[in-house]
């Protein structure tokens, strides 16, 4: 590893301690996640998300400084005024380098995933909706609102298109026949690389999930998750209000809540988050929002569709 670098990921050889491997903010895996640090200030963290996780294939979260710096801008004032003591090269403003032009994917993967064949909307269809006394209309509209599309192996892709009808990208996740999240999770664009369809140097610029439908429902007050299963479950027992999700809970940020300004919008984190949403909010313009702590009275983790489908 070259020492130049001021950023890098943990390690006992670039810190002299023992490396701790936390949870990955994406797949939610124990002890697998590296966080990078800043060599010039005593190898503090930069943040708890910004790292890497170990399984590149299934999960693929790679957030790096550059782009939290440039989704956080405030942060590297903070991090200038920790750094006093450190020597005067050190000391210099830093500024990250500009992140590579979005390139949108085109819209025909969208069209040609667009599929019931995934082992969650089986779940969805089959188990969820008449729990919840769902019609059969209403379960049409929602899986042709939010474009869910399917892979050959039966995995659900949540799509982001972003307000200009703009695909940023597909998340890729395996379900059980029981509706609980297990095994693969990534992103089409990971395939896609893999398989010569997009440049090697193509980066992900993630929107928020249902983004696309603000145009169409102008009045609507949004509600803001992290789960994109939570938002799809809060619309069909929620219809009047209008359900997007930051697919995880790092995908908060000044740079994608940018979708939401001039809309009534009310935040609900999951139990343990409710306060880093509530300082991702602060940093936002032109959003009327209000943060629920609603959650915060159950186990970490919990979300709304816990709440919704627990037993009776």
């Amino acid at each position: 590893m070259n020492k130049n670098y001021r950023y890098q990921l943990e390690s006992p050889k670039v810190t002299g301690r023992r490396q701790q491997k936390t949870t990955c903010p994406q797949c939610g895996r124990r002890k697998c996640f590296v966080r990078y640090v800043d060599t010039h200030n005593d190898c503090r963290y930069v943040a708890d998300d910004v790292g890497k996780c170990d399984h590149q294939h299934s999960c693929g979260y790679h957030y790096r400084p550059a782009d939290y710096y440039h989704d956080h801008p405030w942060a590297a004032d903070l991090q200038a005024q920790d750094a006093t003591a450190a020597p005067a090269t050190a000391r210099r403003p830093w500024t990250p380098p500009p992140l590579p032009p979005f390139q949108p994917l085109p819209y025909d993967y969208v069209t040609r995933s667009h599929s019931a064949q995934s082992t969650f909307w089986q779940w969805l269809q089959n188990e969820a909706a008449p729990r919840l006394s769902v019609s059969t209309d209403a379960l049409g509209r929602l899986f042709d609102d939010y474009r869910l599309g399917a892979t050959r192996q039966g995995y659900v892709i949540f799509w982001q298109i972003d307000r200009q009808q703009r695909v940023h990208g597909g998340h890729i996740m395996q379900y059980g026949p029981d509706g609980h999240r297990c095994g693969y999770q990534g992103w089409t664009h990971a395939r896609l690389m893999r398989q010569g369809l997009l440049p090697p140097d193509w980066q992900l610029h993630q929107c928020l999930f249902g983004e696309h439908l603000l145009p169409q429902r102008p009045d609507a007050r949004v509600c803001l998750v992290e789960s994109e299963k939570t938002a799809l479950l809060m619309a069909l027992v929620r219809p009047q209000e209008l359900w997007l999700a930051t697919s995880g809970s790092g995908g908060l940020s000044p740079e994608r809540t940018e979708a939401l300004q001039g809309r009534r919008v009310t935040l609900f984190p999951d139990s343990g988050c409710y306060a880093k949403w509530l300082r991702q909010m602060q940093l936002t313009k032109g959003i009327d929002y209000n943060v629920s702590e609603r959650l915060e009275a159950y186990p970490p983790n919990t979300d709304l569709a816990d709440l919704l489908l627990a037993p009776t």
